[in-house]
């Protein structure tokens, strides 16, 4: 067994040729940081000693550390004491790096704070009542909002999920702006269709809890999706919108409840459509 085992597991993979001569092996894969700390600042007494790296007798070919054993005897108190500087040297070096990162990490806190507070208030809006407008990156948003400061990383990634949101609300208002089709404009004259159509909006998008990062057919898709919740947010309803809705609306019909899909279409579609979750909310017509 090598005689410093560094609070390691080694294992014995038989007999191998080193300088011409056959010596016991011994690896361990998962040596801690004190066996390279050893290596490094006391490398020839490690070498007397019989450890190295090798490949041999690893199934991947990769650098292990190793031990060779049959040579001559070791004197594992004198290997200890000559190799101890070395480790505490090197611990010593380690902790300090760790102050030192610590306080630059706390400098930077410090200094990002005042600019990450608007970037965090507006995500934290757009998180609590808008969350449509992240869609599939919702998880991440809230993510960022449960970390009690940010670095330089974190705040940029804040702050593109708060802009990529509000382009997601904005290009869903450019298709509102755009003239709808003459079909659906003419039929959302009719106040009840209006009203109609705002409910199945709203409808759809009480069933959209994934925000169309699935295509598991229950609420609106990713090319409905934005236009969708935004038109679901509204209390009633113009000409125009309306006429929108009932144009995206027509793509899912078959998610409506029989009477809406009779007001707006005027029939049923023809084949039903899939089942909503058990726990969706009904729509009180």
């Amino acid at each position: 067994m090598p005689p410093i085992d560094f609070g390691a597991t080694w294992r014995h993979v038989g007999t191998h040729r080193r300088y011409d001569v056959k010596r016991e092996l011994w690896l361990c894969p998962d040596a801690p940081p004190s066996f390279s700390d050893a290596y490094r600042g006391a490398r020839s007494e490690m070498i007397t000693a019989g450890y190295s790296w090798t490949d041999r007798g690893t199934a991947n070919g990769v650098l292990t550390p190793c031990w060779w054993g049959g040579g001559d005897p070791v004197d594992a108190d004198a290997l200890a004491a000559a190799i101890a500087p070395a480790i505490g040297k090197a611990a010593s070096d380690r902790a300090e790096r760790a102050r030192l990162e610590e306080e630059r990490i706390q400098a930077e806190t410090a200094r990002l704070a005042p600019l990450a507070a608007p970037i965090r208030a507006d995500l934290a809006v757009i998180v609590a009542e808008r969350p449509w407008m992240l869609g599939r990156h919702l998880t991440a948003a809230r993510e960022l909002l449960d970390l009690d400061s940010w670095s330089v990383w974190g705040m940029q990634d804040a702050e593109r999920h708060v802009r990529n949101a509000r382009g997601n609300a904005e290009r869903a208002a450019e298709r509102l702006g755009r003239t709808p089709p003459a079909v659906w404009f003419a039929k959302a004259a009719d106040e009840g269709i209006r009203a109609a159509a705002c409910d199945a909006c709203q409808h759809l998008s009480s069933l959209d809890e994934d925000w169309a990062s699935d295509r598991n057919s229950i609420g609106w898709s990713q090319a409905t999706c934005w236009t969708g919740h935004l038109l679901s947010e509204r209390t009633k309803l113009d000409q125009g919108e309306a006429a929108h809705a009932l144009a995206l609306l027509h793509g899912h019909r078959k998610q409506l409840p029989d009477p809406l899909c009779l007001i707006l279409f005027g029939e049923l579609p023809s084949r039903r459509r899939r089942s909503a979750p058990a726990d969706a909310p009904t729509l009180a017509l």
